[in-house]
């Protein structure tokens, strides 16, 4: 079901299976994402409330993982102080309506997708000190068994499968050098938005090389554990004054991956992955990640050997950040996207 055929006895239908008595009053659609997602407004037992209804219905998401995303929220919640948001009921499966969906509290807060540059200097430093703090107690959950996707099995969490049916840190670090090469040599991730698809494709092969050359001599990795790949602005609700972290969303399609891994995905959407306007403070903001995360962590310090593999690792989401340049920058000006290309090329310049 397109979102454009979710209407108002739609959503109430849902609600209603979430919260059997409560009763929608009038909703919002938040156009943003590739699911359907809206603000509710309903009548309950103790009064008016307000909640976050979110169908998963996009159609590369599979629906084992999508159904991970209530259970996570309640896990985290449980089990650590990351803010996320309070569930209030969830259905895997509906004969009639888009399914999985799920209903949630809505949490304050503003997104700074693409605008980290509008809080103040105080405020994106309580922004950046807050993520190290909050992978840290994501990482301390414990080891898992393998690395793989977070998704349902027979109700519960499980790790599923990769992608790429890889059972280690390396072969799934060398499959994913793989498919983003050949994303760079066919036009990027993105070659219906691409106005030049072929703007990397001379990196592509030079960049496969080093990053597999890079993969060979990696020190051994850490175990696995639970990690949220995909921790940058848009994924936030901030106080705008404060910097204060109201809510860390988007925990569908999580990895188990060793924690050097994580925190190159997050170090790189936040200073790196679309050129944000840091003030000439990117180095002082990845310090302060980097010691928040530390000093939230037992018996855990940033050795040699994991500076080393997360160099690799953020050469690899570098390569990424190219790949996905068409989509990540969809509305910016061709020379604004000029200006990205060289920085990016400058970049991994230094590896080739």
């Amino acid at each position: 079901m397109s979102d454009d055929a979710i209407d108002f006895p739609t959503v109430a239908g849902m609600v209603a299976a979430c919260r059997g008595d409560w009763t929608l009053d009038s909703f919002e659609r938040v156009e943003q994402g590739t699911d359907f997602v809206a603000r509710v407004a309903c009548s309950t037992p103790n009064g008016e409330r307000r909640a976050v209804l979110k169908a998963t219905i996009a159609e590369w998401m599979a629906p084992e993982i999508a159904r991970a995303e209530p259970r996570l929220f309640e896990l985290v919640g449980r089990e650590t102080e990351i803010p996320v948001p309070e569930v209030y009921g969830f259905v895997d499966r509906h004969d009639e309506y888009p399914a999985p969906f799920y209903l949630v509290e809505e949490r304050p807060g503003e997104n700074f997708e693409g605008r980290p540059e509008e809080l103040l200097p105080a405020a994106r430093e309580r922004v950046i000190r807050e993520a190290g703090g909050n992978l840290a107690a994501l990482h301390e959950l414990g080891e898992q068994p393998r690395v793989g996707r977070v998704g349902v099995s027979d109700g519960d969490l499980a790790i599923l499968p990769t992608d790429h049916d890889a059972d280690s840190e390396r072969e799934l670090f060398r499959a994913g050098i793989d498919e983003t090469c050949d994303a760079l040599a066919d036009g990027t991730y993105f070659p219906d938005y691409a106005d030049e698809p072929q703007r990397f494709v001379d990196l592509a092969e030079p960049l496969r090389e080093t990053l597999h050359a890079r993969a060979g001599a990696l020190t051994a990795p850490e175990p696995p554990r639970y990690c949220h790949w995909d921790y940058r602005y848009g994924n936030l609700l901030v106080d705008s004054e404060t910097g204060e972290t109201t809510a860390v969303l988007d925990w569908a399609n999580l990895s188990v991956r060793e924690p050097a891994h994580n925190l190159a995905s997050v170090e790189s959407h936040l200073f790196d992955a679309y050129g944000q306007d840091t003030g000439g403070r990117a180095s002082e903001l990845r310090k302060l990640f980097r010691d928040s995360y530390e000093s939230a962590r037992d018996d855990w310090s940033f050795t040699p050997a994991k500076r080393d593999r997360m160099e690799t690792y953020l050469l690899k989401c570098r390569t990424e950040a190219m790949a996905c340049l068409p989509l990540w920058l969809e509305d910016a000006t061709p020379r604004e996207k000029a200006v990205r290309e060289r920085e990016h090329r400058e970049y991994v310049e230094k590896y080739l």
